[in-house]
């Protein structure tokens, strides 16, 4: 099963420990970002990739996002 990831410096962190246990689990995992720290950057510039992802093949893929706005990003 193929993995879609993205977050913004909220969860940045989180989603660079989480890649590598996933693929060790035997996921194929795709980040779609953020692929740096930037305090000031903005979640939707992450999540909507991944989100746009999903509803292409909603059977087939899943998604991870972490924020940190408290608006539910997933």
């Amino acid at each position: 099963m193929k993995i879609f990831v993205g977050s913004d410096h909220a969860g940045f962190g989180l989603k660079e420990k989480l890649i590598p246990y996933l693929k060790e689990l035997g996921y194929e995992v795709e980040d779609k970002g953020a692929f740096e720290y930037k305090e000031d950057d903005d979640y939707p510039d992450y999540i909507i990739p991944v989100a746009r992802e999903i509803s292409m093949r909603p059977n087939d893929v899943k998604g991870i996002v972490f924020g940190g706005s408290g608006q539910g990003e997933g």
